[in-house]
């Protein structure tokens, strides 16, 4: 009991030292004015003010006080609508609150209004504060000061209040050294910790689960992911991310990269942000790279169900109003777009949706990219730096100046396929996979049971060089490596299993967790692993009699057998290796390790 103890009572000491908050070297006079907060709570009446205005910008609420800020806006206006969708792992209920001049609080009323929908998350990441609070104000423009009651005229705004509210409960100063306030913040993951923003195709948490629920029936046009980011002292006061290539639907890319973004920038270029891409790796040339996201993060997940979505990283360095501000104005021009390009965005949702629905076997769906091409100009706003010498580090630490660095640099944002498969007609799933069908329905993938046992010649994926992950990764041990091997043979599929059809509006997503090699398939999340492990094993005095008789029986086995000896150490000095190598040549051999349950056809079995 006493070393349970111990760390907690040595951190209880640290904790005498107050916490030493970051601080950007730079901000401009229009990021500390804050205009659009400043006039939000000028037009609010006193009661109507968040924890974060009555404090300056100094605190955040809690979880109970941002509740009972959603339940009033309910309350006070006849176009909201406060719905839980689940409950997090410690119980607490996940809310959502839908505003709609309409009053179309259901997903089938407000597909019948014509009007795209859009999704503003915030806490996935409970200590990235500022989405949240804006959130809150921009909703009380909408329905209380009516100062922004234009905004439902082109949309209907569905707002989750935070996330991962379980992490959001576990408040400190000291849960994000890198963050400028407030002054306690929530834990970046849940309460079973795991990280929501890595959850979205596995989908272990219970948080996810109801997500998915709520995505799946609403679809929404748009999802706002509101997150705070590390890293270097620079200029910027937010950066973003959208998919607008092949890793998205071209009808939702191309409103994105050609009618979205470039408004997006222009409006807050005006009103005074320093607005980036989200920089994310740098090629051997040395032009710079944005983020493009598997399905395991909020945009790549969107972008497989053919919807748009935009990554909000406001910096970390800045102040909590600073980041507040940016927040709310990225949101805030976003729904203004909607007046002129929201019915364009909701056709070219309805018409992604057609066109996968309509895919032919054969039609290659490109499921993951690299960046590649010539790139763009752009200047990197970052802020001079020098190092020093601290007594404590042997290497030099970077320290950020007050001066501004802009670098003419290349930026690319398009991709080369990495993975682009041939889409099948759909896929057999076996009955017994219960955990991977369970998978696909939390998904909204539609999935058809199978009635009659089906046999005959099939192709089946064989995994050779597996390796594992070596420390867990989100509450996992993932397949890190394999090398896939095409065989065939007669087979049986067993009745009840479910077939899932590629051609439906989420069958590209149904190809990411089914195809093996997606960045973010269920055999690469560990939902197959027990196809890995061998069950049964021989006794070397029973099987070498057997093996001897192998060898003399077929030549061709002996060359092959006697060239893996001479070209193989292991082989050559280790005796039960070698009796491993003959035994999976042997008809003792369980038939169906390594075998990828999962079978990919050009036809529905009848």
């Amino acid at each position: 009991m006493l070393r349970c103890l111990a760390p907690l009572i040595a951190l209880s000491a640290l904790a005498q030292v107050p916490p030493m908050p970051p601080r950007s070297q730079w901000e401009t006079p229009a990021m500390k004015q804050a205009q659009s907060l400043s006039d939000s709570t000028a037009s609010a009446s006193k009661d109507w003010l968040t924890v974060a205005e009555r404090s300056s910008f100094r605190e955040t609420g809690d979880y109970a006080e941002t509740v009972a800020f959603y339940r009033r806006l309910e309350k006070s206006s006849p176009l909201a609508k406060l719905i839980e969708f689940g409950k997090t792992a410690e119980g607490r209920a996940l809310l959502v609150l839908v505003a709609s001049k309409d009053k179309a609080f259901t997903p089938e009323s407000a597909r019948r209004t014509a009007k795209p929908v859009v999704l503003l998350q915030n806490g996935i990441h409970a200590g990235e504060n500022g989405g949240k609070d804006a959130a809150m104000m921009l909703l009380r423009d909408v329905l209380i000061t009516k100062k922004r009651a234009a905004l439902l005229e082109h949309s209907i705004i569905l707002s989750i209040a935070v996330f991962n509210a379980d992490g959001h409960e576990r408040p400190s100063p000291y849960n994000r050294i890198n963050e400028n306030g407030p002054n306690r913040m929530g834990f970046r993951v849940t309460a079973q910790r795991l990280n929501l923003n890595r959850d979205y195709v596995k989908a272990d948490t219970p948080e996810m689960r109801a997500w998915l629920r709520l995505y799946s029936v609403w679809l929404p046009d748009m999802l706002i992911d509101n997150h705070v980011t590390d890293g270097s002292d620079v200029q910027y006061d937010a950066t973003i991310a959208a998919h607008t290539e092949q890793d998205i639907a071209p009808q939702v890319g191309a409103w994105a990269g050609h009618s979205y973004l470039p408004r997006l920038f222009s409006e807050l270029d005006k009103l005074g942000h320093i607005t980036g891409w989200y920089v994310d790796g740098r090629l051997p040339s040395g032009a710079l790279t944005v983020m493009t996201a598997s399905p395991r993060y909020s945009t790549g997940y969107a972008a497989a169900h053919n919807r748009a979505a935009l990554l909000i990283e406001t910096h970390s360095l800045k102040s909590f109003r600073t980041r507040t501000w940016s927040h709310f104005d990225i949101m805030a021009v976003t729904l203004e777009a909607m007046a002129s390009s929201g019915k364009a965005l909701r056709q070219a949702s309805i018409d992604a949706d057609l066109a996968m629905q309509a895919i032919k076997p054969g039609v290659k769906v490109f499921l993951e990219g690299t960046p590649d091409g010539p790139g763009e100009p752009y200047i990197a706003r970052r802020l001079k730096s020098e190092t020093y010498r601290s007594p404590i580090s042997p290497a030099p630490v970077v320290r950020y100046l007050p001066e501004l660095q802009n670098d003419n640099v290349t930026l690319v944002r398009t991709l080369k396929p990495k993975l682009a498969p041939a889409a099948p007609a759909g896929y057999i799933v076996p009955a017994a996979w219960t955990s991977v069908i369970d998978l696909l329905k939390a998904h909204g993938i539609r999935t058809e049971p199978l009635t009659k046992r089906a046999s005959g010649e099939f192709t089946w994926t064989r995994f050779q060089s597996v390796q594992f992950a070596p420390m867990p990764f989100e509450g996992r041990f993932p397949v890190r490596a394999f090398e896939t091997l095409e065989t065939r043979r007669e087979g049986i599929i067993p009745t009840n299993s479910v077939w899932v059809p590629v051609a439906q509006p989420a069958g590209k997503l149904a190809m990411h967790i089914l195809e093996p090699d997606a960045p973010d398939s269920a055999v690469r999340w560990g939902f197959f692993q027990s196809i890995f492990e061998q069950k049964e094993y021989f006794s070397d005095y029973v099987f070498v009699p057997y093996a001897e008789a192998m060898l003399a029986a077929d030549a061709s086995l002996r060359k092959e057998f006697e060239q893996a000896v001479a070209t193989d150490p292991t082989l050559d000095s280790n005796a039960r290796a070698r009796l491993t190598w003959l035994y999976r040549r042997s008809p003792y051999q369980e038939p169906d390790k390594d075998i990828y349950p999962v079978l990919r056809l050009d036809a529905k079995p009848n």
